[in-house]
């Protein structure tokens, strides 16, 4: 069995385009030091308050 954590960044809109609020490096490498691996960034630009959310994953022990 696996389970799963999202972890949202913003995204801030400016005239010459889009920017990460902060950096997604370290919220990385932090989840892996704590056992978590890295699925996929999604996107969510397009929303009110756009972000992507980070996925990770680990095993759970039964």
């Amino acid at each position: 069995m696996r389970e799963y954590e999202f972890v949202s960044i913003a995204v801030q809109r400016r005239r010459d385009g889009s920017a990460l609020a902060e950096d997604y490096r370290p919220v990385i490498r932090d989840r892996a030091t704590r056992g978590w691996e890295f699925v996929q960034a999604i996107p969510l630009t397009d929303h009110a308050e756009p972000r992507i959310d980070l996925v990770f994953t680990r095993k759970v022990s039964e």
